[in-house]
């Protein structure tokens, strides 16, 4: 949809502060609110309308210069989400204050002001109070113009038991005491968008530090688990340091809080000062966390404190430049955990966790623009993907390496500064860095932030007298070519401007930006010492840094396999090159059996990042075979595959081994038993009969894989025996492994119980989602999960529905399946009940089932002889 002032406010008034007063009840999860909001008047108007839902607006009036106070009475547009105080005359434009009196809700719906269940250290069930307000959710907690571009200061105070702590953006200014309770006013805030405002209640403790910059920096839990923001709060002065000089510009507030929260919709949200998270996303024990997590708590951290800047300090003017924030924090995120832990090779992760993530999404036909108009609430919410997240991500590191890391920061810096504490648009971006690059920026980045998907790169390669010439075309990857017959061909002339980066074995990389759909580039040379560029392999893409695909004529992909077996290819070459030709195979542009046989050739393979892009393939072929003949077959193929690898890692870790090992055994040997390897599951289910004994005798960095392996192999009594180290157990980063073991229980009455358990208090509200996504993904478990969401439909949408965080992650479970009739079901489910915050992401799911059904037709009979030959 394009912009309307159907859902926008009208633009006769302006906010320049509020002045908020709360009183959180944590007993009945009630508030009662007063804010007086300082307003320009831009137009002779006889109403004022904002922003509010769920709140009871109790008293109105409005002092203006020019006489006495006026009282108005309050009217409600539930689908606007929006109040209209209507006044008993025009009020004259100029300034005038806005005073308003309400009460709302803690609701149990993690949007808006809400409260958060827990067990503390003696076993009490507690509360707490919180806020999420990113998108459209201040209008929950206050009445507000809850919308991006109109920034404005805020002066909070929070009436709370004394007993308790009251967090918000700023330090406090002053307490106050009076028989039970407290009265804390906290410092005014700089200009800000209201989706930044943050406060929480409860009984809370903090770790501290200041940085050297003399920045406050401050890591909050629930009382007892303060030490755990140990780790987060070593981690986020580093970071501090790293960005205050990336940046140029010092973080502008005197303190920042990190708050982990038990029960949080999303990983994390950047409200200035006050960034709040999931428990296990910010909180690490010395005993119990993985590497995995550790990496997990730096990666969130350096992708929320990047926001301070890139989204608080500017922050786009709608959310259609959602990417802004988004994409730069990912991207940035990522640079910054590079800086400090280089030895974790985050950019051949991100080419896994986020460039491969945002291909696949975006070779859907049903994908969107990184630029997107939206208008209504519901679909804000759909923004928050894989492409606002990770394309655009992808797009900034192809970009910065096209133009160079020395002028892209300068780019960045003149970007800031324009436009610290408003708000800003793409194209502002575009020109601060085309100004200091000297390229033509926009003009290539709109290419790919305005026009959806992106184009794969067909080659062909003359080679002759020790040269080798390349032909280049392009055209739009769309996994719906498996439903041609043959020569498919892209249904649109969509052209984007493709930073083409090529090596070779004879020759180091070179780039050339194509701007037409087909491109001759100049010859590659020999370099020396006998060596020649026709006899030897050429990568394009070269170290993955284009958001594009690439396919090679069949010699030209034999070269490369075998470059990849000799380890002639770099990490990042050979991880995309096995990416690439799993995508061409499920766009069925290569046989499926081709990608197998390529696959082979990485037997030898010692890279994490590597194998966790090659495993990732195999468990998507493992799901479109599971109802084949030849899924044994198919597994067994895997088995052999990942076996050298697994005897390489083994169960035991080594004295002083890596962070990248810890994650490569986790990996492979929860791969291995995934595809059915018997010794890998007995040693599995052994270890977890350890674990209930001692858990100290399984090391964290294993427990994942012996959860879940133990799970496929368990009975009842293994099934028993996980619950109830599950309720036992009181680290939330425990909970969630041994929830991802409780999924992947075969037995369906086992399986239909731990969903019906995850919609009651033994398991949080935001980790139910986990629960029914991880059970649908087990194989097995699909229909069971399908059929429970169907049940419980009712309940589902009432968590997370309206835009909720959760229901595009819910409706996606549909798309493994791979038969008409299935197909049907969903098309029919989605049509009888409307999911406007999913409406996109039905779409999406219901293509993937097309697209799985044509696949299988496609490849069945040649896959299956060449498994079972």
């Amino acid at each position: 949809m394009t912009e309307s002032l159907a859902i926008k406010l009208p633009p006769n008034v302006r906010p320049t502060a509020y002045e908020l007063k709360l009183t959180p009840d944590l007993a009945h999860f009630t508030f009662a609110g007063e804010v007086d909001i300082t307003i320009e008047v831009l137009s002779p108007t006889a109403s004022i309308t904002l922003n509010a839902i769920e709140l009871d607006i109790t008293g109105a009036r409005l002092v203006t210069g020019s006489g006495p106070a006026v009282v108005g009475e309050a009217t409600y547009d539930v689908s606007a989400e929006t109040a209209t105080i209507a006044f008993p005359s025009q009020i004259r434009p100029g300034p005038a204050t806005l005073s308003l009196t309400f009460t709302g809700t803690l609701n149990d719906r993690l949007r808006g002001f809400y409260r958060s269940r827990y067990v503390d250290g003696d076993g009490l069930e507690r509360y707490l109070a919180s806020t999420q307000f990113e998108p459209t959710d201040a209008r929950r907690a206050l009445p507000c113009w809850d919308e991006p571009s109109l920034k404005a200061e805020f002066t909070v105070t929070l009436v709370v038991p004394s007993a308790l702590a009251a967090i918000s953006n700023m330090p406090e200014e002053s307490v106050t005491e009076d028989d039970g309770t407290k009265t804390v006013r906290f410092a005014t805030t700089p200009p800000m968008s209201t989706y930044l405002l943050a406060f929480a209640v409860g009984d809370m403790k903090c770790v501290e530090e200041r940085s050297k910059s003399g920045t406050l920096m401050r890591i909050w839990a629930t009382s007892g688990n303060e030490e755990r923001g140990r780790y987060a709060l070593d981690v986020s002065l580093r970071l501090l340091d790293y960005f205050n000089d990336y940046f140029g510009i010092p973080y502008p507030l005197p303190k920042l809080d990190h708050l982990a929260i038990p029960d949080f919709a999303a990983g994390a949200m950047e409200n200035w000062g006050c960034i709040t998270y999931r428990e296990p996303t910010l909180l690490v024990d010395e005993n119990s966390s993985s590497a995995g997590t550790r990496q997990l708590v730096a990666e969130i951290v350096s992708h929320e404190m990047a926001h301070m800047w890139f989204g608080d300090l500017v922050t786009m003017a709608w959310w259609n430049d959602l990417w802004l924030n988004e994409s730069f924090a990912s991207w940035m995120g990522d640079k910054a955990v590079d800086a400090l832990y280089p030895e974790w090779d985050k950019w051949n992760q991100f080419l896994v966790d986020d460039t491969g993530r945002a291909l696949r999404l975006d070779g859907l036909k049903n994908s969107h623009p990184i630029e997107q108009d939206v208008d209504d609430p519901a679909e804000i919410g759909q923004l928050f993907d894989a492409i606002s997240y990770s394309k655009g991500a992808s797009v900034i590191r192809m970009l910065e390496a096209y133009i160079g890391e020395d002028p892209f920061r300068a780019g960045i810096n003149a970007y800031l500064q324009e436009h610290r504490h408003g708000n800003a648009t793409t194209s502002d971006l575009w020109s601060s860095l085309a100004q200091a690059s000297g390229q033509p920026v926009g003009e290539i980045m709109d290419s790919w932030t305005k026009q959806t998907g992106y184009p794969f790169i067909e080659i062909a390669v003359q080679r002759a007298d020790g040269e080798a010439t390349i032909s280049a075309t392009q055209q739009r990857f769309a996994y719906e070519a498996v439903m041609a017959n043959e020569n498919w061909e892209a249904d649109d002339d969509t052209v984007w401007q493709v930073p083409l980066a090529v090596a070779s074995r004879a020759h180091s990389r070179t780039a050339t930006l194509m701007t037409d759909r087909r491109v001759t580039l100049p010859p590659l040379l020999g370099a020396g010492s006998g060596k020649t560029a026709d006899d030897g392999w050429l990568k394009v893409n070269s170290e993955q840094t284009g958001f594009y695909r690439v396919k090679y004529p069949d010699a030209e992909l034999e070269r490369l396999a075998s470059a990849v077996g000799s380890g002639e290819l770099s990490t990042g070459d050979r991880l995309g090159l096995a990416d690439d030709a799993f995508a061409l195979c499920r766009a069925g542009m290569l046989p499926a059996t081709d990608f197998l046989e390529l696959a082979r050739h990485y037997e030898g393979e010692t890279s994490q990042a590597v194998w966790a892009s090659v495993t990732d393939s195999l468990a998507a072929l493992g799901n479109l075979l599971s109802g084949e003949p030849s899924h044994g077959a198919f597994q067994a193929y895997s088995r052999d595959l990942l076996a050298p690898i697994g005897a390489s890692v083994g169960w035991r870790p080594v004295a002083d081994e890596g962070h990248l090992q810890a994650l490569l055994r986790a990996n492979v040997l929860l791969a291995l038993g995934s595809h059915g390897d018997t010794t890998t599951l007995s040693e599995a289910s052994g270890k977890f009969s350890e674990y209930v004994e001692d858990p100290t005798a399984v090391p964290a960095d294993l427990r994942r894989a012996v959860f879940t392996l133990a799970a496929k192999s368990g009975d009842a009594s293994t099934y028993d025996a996980m619950w109830d180290v599950h309720g036992k157990t009181e680290l939330q980063e425990e909970q969630v492994r041994l929830l991802a073991g409780l999924t992947q229980f075969e037995q369906p009455d086992l399986a239909l119980e731990t969903l019906n358990r995850s919609f009651t208090d033994r398991v949080r509200t935001h980790e139910a989602i986990g629960v029914i996504v991880r059970t649908a993904m087990s194989g097995k478990g699909r229909d069971i999960a399908w059929q429970f969401m169907r049940d419980n439909w009712d309940e589902v949408h009432r968590r997370y529905g309206e835009g909720g965080f959760g229901l595009m992650y819910l409706v996606e479970t549909t798309s493994g399946f791979t038969t008409p009739d299935r197909l049907e079901e969903v098309q029919k489910f989605f049509t009888d009940n409307p999911t406007p915050a999913a409406e996109r992401t039905v779409r999406q799911s219901l293509e993937k089932i097309r697209l799985n059904i044509a696949w299988l037709d496609k490849n069945r009979n040649s896959l299956s002889k060449w498994l079972l030959s």
